[in-house]
């Protein structure tokens, strides 16, 4: 699975996007002890237990080099739903001692949280508060918190961006369209 995103790009998102966060200064974690990172630590005895986060196509090659905190592995597409031109392997980390991580190469999906790219009937890119299924509850989506205008800014850019690669810009679509066809609620933030 070959994505027009190479490494320098995602260099420059990661870069971009580095002190972006959802509520400015304020460490979002400590409102919730970063659940969304060690939801896992806690007693739990079901198949959601271990978290693992996929990379979008080319990702993998930021870590690539890294393995302190995380372990790397991939499953092929036709073992997990993901849209028909994906076709090889995608690649997932789990993080070996959350929270505690290199913040400066975190996966994009951790940037971007608590927010998802969204595409409307027009293919309107749009930010929305995440609607995945998590076993865990985040309150800045529970409590519709208002979030910092720079992290809204760097992360719409960022998914503008990754939206130009066909792979990346299918996978958003797939999931708007999952969430249109469920009638899932959503609110756009962006």
């Amino acid at each position: 699975m070959k994505s027009s995103i190479r490494k320098k790009d995602y260099l420059k998102i990661y870069n971009m996007t580095n002190n972006a966060s959802p509520l400015g200064e304020f460490n979002c974690g400590e409102l919730c002890n970063s659940i969304c990172c060690t939801v896992e630590n806690g007693e739990r005895n079901d198949e959601l237990a271990e978290m693992v986060l996929y990379l979008l196509p080319g990702e993998e090659e930021m870590l690539e080099n890294e393995s302190d905190w995380f372990e790397m592995f991939y499953e092929t597409t036709d073992e997990i739903e993901y849209p028909d031109s994906w076709d090889g392997e995608v690649y997932y980390i789990k993080c070996t001692n959350p929270p505690h991580c290199n913040r400066r190469l975190r996966p994009i999906q951790c940037r971007s949280f608590p927010l998802s790219p969204h595409f409307d009937k027009d293919n309107k890119l749009h930010l929305i508060y995440d609607v995945d299924d998590m076993t865990y509850q985040c309150p800045i989506i529970a409590d519709k918190m208002d979030l910092d205008e720079d992290f809204l800014k760097k992360i719409y850019k960022m998914w503008e961006r990754l939206t130009e690669d066909k792979l990346i810009f299918d996978l958003v679509k797939m999931d708007s369209l999952k969430r249109e066809k469920k009638k899932i609620d959503y609110k756009i933030v962006y």
